[in-house]
């Protein structure tokens, strides 16, 4: 089986990065596709990826009910958007979980690769790898002068979306984000909640996104976004000095109170297993803690979703309280 799923640098403070590419297919109308439609499409795409035989089994296709337990928990798993959830379509998915190819969104394919810390690069090297393999067998709807044809004009010309998911959790308590938000904004990037628009920053998790995508290139907006990621992220390494060098009782007492109450839990609510955990991120990034990565830790919080773990809440309670103790096993205490 292939690896898709790419690794960046930054694993304490970037979490994850997300290349996205919109496409539409020729001969098939934007909006009103039945779902037999859809499933030509998915099925299309899905012969284009056979004519490759080294990656081929990596992959397997799905179909999505509207509103399934299946589909909230690919939301929580960031493999399909809240809309494809709702309305249903098809997944066509490498079995990493690297690459998710969305059939029946706002547009009829949208492409997306993912990674672990900060890696929009590689991410959008590999999308444009399987973007042109599914192309050169299904023909995409392309005009020479506004580039690729969306749905939605504010996706016209390269059709791409790449995101970083930053933790944060110093200069949200500080009062900065609004900052980071006007700085993102001036370049063309937005922040947002870590499901993307109209979604809630929780434990300090905030996603920056590229919001124009028309009149530049693919790789003016990635270098863009690994500029103001990385900049962001230094900021953020910057606040956690200056607080350990003021209040360095106050930090390691809530970074160790939170390391205890994983390692001990027998049940624990979803938000309060995520301020744990952002903690925890905070204690490895900084030395506090050791024995577990933080790709690990931003692994874990993706699984402790409730969708993800199924079931009626105190039984979701302690099945994510069993997943977080065997994690925190290994996690040890640097004084």
């Amino acid at each position: 089986m292939r690896d898709f799923k790419k690794q960046g640098g930054f694993t304490g403070i970037a979490a994850s990065t997300r290349v996205r590419l919109a496409r539409n297919i020729k001969g098939y109308p934007y909006r009103g596709l039945t779902a037999d439609q859809y499933k030509q499409i998915a099925g299309k795409i899905w012969d284009a990826l056979q004519t490759a035989p080294a990656i081929a089994p990596s992959f397997t296709m799905t179909e999505i009910r509207p509103k399934s337990a299946e589909g909230a928990a690919l939301v929580e798993k960031h493999l399909i958007s809240p809309e494809l959830a709702q309305s249903g379509g098809w997944l066509i998915a490498s079995t990493d979980g690297g690459v998710a190819i969305m059939v029946g969104e706002e547009d009829h394919m949208r492409l997306q690769v993912m990674g672990s810390g900060l890696c929009p690069k590689e991410c959008m090297e590999e999308a444009r790898r399987l973007a042109a393999l599914i192309e050169s067998q299904v023909p995409m709807d392309f005009d020479e002068n506004l580039g690729y044809l969306t749905a939605c004009p504010s996706n016209l010309g390269t059709g791409l979306r790449a995101s970083v998911m930053l933790h944060l959790p110093m200069m949200s308590a500080a009062g900065r984000i609004q900052g980071v938000i006007s700085a993102a904004g001036r370049q063309g990037f937005t922040v947002r909640g870590a499901y993307g628009e109209g979604s809630q920053a929780v434990g300090g998790f905030f996603q920056i996104s590229n919001q124009v995508t028309l009149g530049v290139s693919e790789d003016t907006i990635i270098g863009k976004l690994v500029a103001l990621t990385t900049e962001v992220i230094e900021n953020e390494k910057k606040l956690r000095e200056q607080v350990r060098s003021q209040n360095e009782l106050q930090l390691t007492d809530r970074i160790y109170r939170a390391a205890g109450t994983l390692k001990t839990a027998r049940l624990i609510e979803t938000n309060e297993a995520i301020d744990c955990l952002s903690n925890v991120l905070i204690g490895l990034s900084m030395g506090y803690l050791s024995g577990v990565s933080p790709t690990a830790v931003c692994e874990v919080e993706q699984a402790i979703r409730p969708a993800v773990l199924g079931g009626q809440p105190q039984e979701r309670d302690k099945k994510r309280a069993d997943m977080l103790r065997e994690m925190a096993k290994q996690l040890q205490i640097s004084e």
